[in-house]
């Protein structure tokens, strides 16, 4: 039987992570709980966790494991794990007194998902006032990025509050492949690569020389430290978590007011935020100009392998003339990423040691290049529900790397934008930037609702994309 190696994009999502920094995305769930409140009014945490287990064997890739090989056995391999017991994927847990629920589960998500069983794990939150509970799904990056991952988190729930989910498919899973099979599958594919090599074209140094140019393409953007700010630049154990929520329709209509996308109106607004922060802690901005990175999808199979560096016109007082910067910068990248540009994919394709040396030569060198990342993602247009439980909203909480203090992510759910700051613990004034960044949607929308409009010229190309 053929065995399923990890993608080079998969195992590079390993190679990331770190002890204060494991490399897993989640997202908080908020349900309302009036199908699972007791007479009593407390809510029947264990028939939540029932539920969300027997959801778990419905979803394929829930139940799958990595095969970590040792030298000779070849790539690590993904399979369905014989000892697969959801039940044990989920446990509960309250809010403490006194705690906020968000930066209580931000501490949650850090904690490392054993790499001996299936990545992921879901906690059911009780302790939260208005009969509501919450689910924390953590899922490892090597499992599925944003995308994937939002829908894997979806196929646990209903798009109906009487929906039924359909029973789990009954197949007997065989044992993992062994040290003989990983071996023997290893020469077999170490043949077929020698047989291609005399294929133009398809040879090692040919995927050596496409890869290197790929890479040098890439760190075009990051041939500079990125700016010192009052930011940390170590990423510490413990972090603070603050959400912000917009609504979706009226994004929308000032973006098209603007001929900007929403993206551009999130990014503008982090640049806001950042602005307010600074200036708060009585730095110098003038003219200063900080960078992001955002990942984008390059049309590849696989996870999101392109990067946009993106520059963040913190200095610049005009909220319209910081947008019009930002949508400058992000629509600049997008057409060289479509042009092949930034597409990390090729990196990909060099000999596993070779990228792996310049993967973890790039988390060291990346975070003096960036200042922090922001990610968008689209989810569920319509409700959700939880054996009858609708969930009220989803927000995304994308993982930090080391070195990178602040990670913003976004994600749309039920015309509601829902955006989580991320920082290392030491960011205490994390209020701040949220409230900055709030204030810049405001200011953006009454100049879209004013008639308003952006700068023309070489800073505003037309606007492409979402």
């Amino acid at each position: 039987m053929a065995l399923t190696r990890l993608r080079m994009d998969e195992l590079v999502n390993a190679w990331v992570s770190d002890e204060n920094t494991p490399f897993q995305i989640a997202l908080l769930g908020v349900f309302d709980a009036g199908p699972f409140l007791r007479p009593d009014g407390t809510v029947d945490v264990l028939r939540i966790e029932s539920e969300l287990a027997a959801r778990a064997r419905r979803v394929p890739p829930l139940g799958r494991r990595v095969v970590w090989t040792h030298p000779g056995e070849g790539r690590p391999v993904w399979a369905a794990d014989p000892a697969f017991d959801p039940a044990a994927h989920v446990e509960s847990d309250t809010v403490p007194r006194g705690m906020d629920l968000e930066r209580w589960a931000a501490n949650r998500i850090v904690r490392p998902l054993p790499a001996d069983r299936p990545l992921w794990r879901a906690e059911v939150v009780d302790g939260l006032p208005g009969g509501r509970f919450a689910v924390i799904i953590v899922v490892h990056h090597v499992v599925a990025d944003g995308l994937t991952g939002v829908a894997m988190i979806g196929s646990l729930l209903d798009p109906g509050p009487d929906a039924v989910p359909p029973p789990p498919p009954a197949a007997a899973v065989p044992p993992l492949p062994c040290h003989r099979e990983l071996v023997r599958e290893r020469r077999h594919e170490a043949g077929a690569a020698l047989r291609r090599v005399h294929l133009p074209g398809t040879g090692s140094l040919g995927r050596l020389r496409r890869g290197v140019a790929q890479f040098r393409d890439v760190m075009a953007d990051l041939r500079t430290l990125a700016p010192a700010t009052s930011l940390p630049r170590q990423v510490g154990p413990e972090r603070r978590l603050v959400i912000l929520r917009q609504p979706l329709e009226g994004l929308r209509r000032t973006g098209h007011a603007l001929d900007v996308t929403v993206n551009d109106l999130l990014l503008a607004a982090v640049t806001g935020g950042l602005r307010e922060l600074l200036s708060a802690r009585g730095e110098d901005i003038a003219g200063l100009v900080l960078r992001t990175s955002v990942p984008a999808a390059a049309g590849g199979p696989g996870q999101v392998a392109g990067m946009l560096v993106v520059e963040l016109p913190v200095g610049e007082p005009d909220p319209r003339r910081r947008l019009a910067l930002v949508h400058s910068s992000t629509a600049v990248r997008k057409k060289r990423l479509r042009a092949g540009g930034g597409d990390v994919s090729h990196v990909l394709h060099l000999p596993v040691p070779v990228a792996r040396a310049m993967v973890r030569w790039l988390r060291r060198f990346g975070g003096t290049r960036v200042n922090l990342f922001v990610t968008d993602v689209p989810g569920p247009p319509t409700p959700l529900w939880l054996a009858g439980a609708r969930l009220l909203e989803a927000v995304p909480i994308a993982p930090l790397v080391p070195h990178v203090p602040v990670g913003v992510a976004a994600l749309s759910y039920a015309e509601q934008l829902a955006v989580s700051v991320n920082t290392d613990a030491a960011v205490t004034d994390l209020d701040v930037l949220v409230a900055g960044m709030t204030r810049s949607f405001t200011e953006l929308r009454d100049v879209a609702e004013t008639g308003g409009r952006l700068p023309l010229g070489p800073d505003r190309p037309v606007a492409s994309g979402s």
